[in-house]
């Protein structure tokens, strides 16, 4: 059974995010008091009286759009109402009714398609609000008043909602667990395009402004009987902190994104010079020991000679994620899209593979019979005693070590490639601990 969708439209800082947000009960959409802070359109999966159903926020709309951008960030909204089962109109209370809000609900009425006028900014119910409220009863719409900061009445709104869709047998769907994969890069390198040539659809908003996207936007896909989790993010800069207020929240909000993720697709732009943000946002990557696939993407514009030395170089530019498969990709061409989600599944399965305690044994034996580790200067001479494997996700392993100080990083290093080529583990990073013996 398919289930609903709810868009939330109206005019630009009238609360929708918030809104949004308040539902779902977390914090997805990027919130600001600066107007057109929302482009994409986001969805989130709730329920209310038994009943589930996708909420949809948009950005605000504008009627005169005055630029390529902005006409796209519209025709988002427009998708938005056009495939929506119930449209939820939201209007800022605090200011009367406009010539705005009447054109706004014009527009929304010629989809024949139930609409519920939501008065936000309803902070407190008194004689100036109550004829706030009045004022907007002329829209001709059925009508509730709320608040999206304090909640009041968003209770009362749902329950309108859910009558709205009572065609939907009520019943609550859930959501199956989904593989969350995040496009992960710094701005302008075709996260967004790559994510709407893998799902066919202008589903995301595309734009050669660096910074396009601010709000992590979640799509869910199926492919080869897997379920997944898209997550579209806001571009991470090196000095991001430095940036306007909505430009760092939504870096912010991408590196929060990062840690409740599967999987990282870092999307790296093949066409240009590896910048020291490409290695801030690998750092990332590693420091929230996340499995991670390295996509070389806009390798459409180089030739096969080009395309060679690129990954001959790569580990000069980007040697923390040594262990991470490279994908060469391509939104125009489709190149590599065949491929990107199988590599996302294999590096997220690999996260949780265990390996079997006397295959651990043997390779720590025969490792110590090829090169046991030598004497630090100043330490006394090491032996190592076991080998356990205490967790996944990523995988973690035990070594229990007379004195782990005694051991030299060269040989920890050289360690754990060869514990690599013998246990592959590509694309997942692996914390190896050195562990005194009690």
């Amino acid at each position: 059974m398919r289930i609903p969708l709810v868009a939330i439209i109206g005019l630009p800082n009238s609360g929708k995010s918030t809104l949004y947000n308040k539902i779902l009960h977390r914090y997805t959409a990027l919130v600001h008091d600066l107007a057109g802070t929302t482009r994409d359109r986001a969805y989130g999966l709730t329920e209310w009286n038994g009943l589930s159903f996708y909420l949809i926020d948009t950005a605000g709309i504008v009627h005169r759009a005055d630029s390529e951008l902005e006409k796209n960030i519209q025709k988002q909204t427009a998708i938005a109402a056009e495939e929506s089962d119930v449209i939820v109109l939201v209007v800022d209370g605090k200011t009367p009714v406009s010539d705005k809000d009447f054109q706004v609900a014009q527009q929304l009425t010629r989809l024949k398609k139930p609409i519920i006028l939501a008065v936000n900014k309803i902070d407190a119910r008194n004689p100036k609000t109550e004829e706030q409220i009045a004022s907007y009863q002329k829209l001709g719409l059925d009508l509730q008043a709320t608040s999206a900061v304090n909640g009041a009445g968003v209770g009362d709104l749902l329950d309108m909602i859910t009558t709205s869709l009572e065609t939907f047998k009520a019943e609550r769907i859930e959501d199956p667990d989904r593989i969350k994969i995040a496009f992960l890069g710094k701005p302008n390198v075709g996260k967004s395009s790559l994510i709407n040539a893998l799902i066919k659809q202008e589903r995301l908003l595309v734009h050669d402004k660096a910074g396009t996207t601010r709000s992590t936007v979640e799509i869910p896909f199926e492919s080869n009987e897997h379920k997944f989790m898209l997550l579209d993010t806001a571009g991470i800069k090196r000095k991001w902190k430095q940036d306007s207020d909505v430009e760092a929240a939504a870096a912010f909000q991408s590196i929060k994104t990062l840690s409740h993720t599967d999987v990282a697709l870092f999307v790296v732009d093949g066409s240009q010079e590896i910048t020291v943000q490409d290695q801030v946002v690998a750092s990332d990557i590693l420091d929230q020991h996340k499995p991670v696939v390295l996509l070389m993407n806009k390798t459409d514009l180089l030739n096969e000679e080009q395309r060679d030395q690129l990954l001959t170089e790569l580990p000069n530019y980007l040697p923390m994620l040594w262990f991470a498969p490279v994908l060469f990709t391509s939104a125009p061409t489709g190149q590599g899209l065949d491929l990107l989600l199988k590599f996302a599944y294999e590096v997220h399965t690999l996260a949780d593979r265990e390996v079997e305690p006397e295959v651990l044994d043997q390779f720590l034996d025969k490792i110590i019979a090829e090169n046991m580790p030598g004497k630090v200067e100043d330490e006394r001479a090491p032996k190592i005693y076991n080998i356990k494997q205490t967790g996944t996700r990523p995988p973690v392993f035990r070594i229990t070590v007379n004195f782990p100080s005694s051991l030299a990083e060269s040989w920890k290093r050289w360690f754990e490639k060869q514990f690599r080529l013998r246990f592959g583990f590509e694309g997942t990073p692996i914390i190896i601990k050195y562990i005194r013996k009690q």
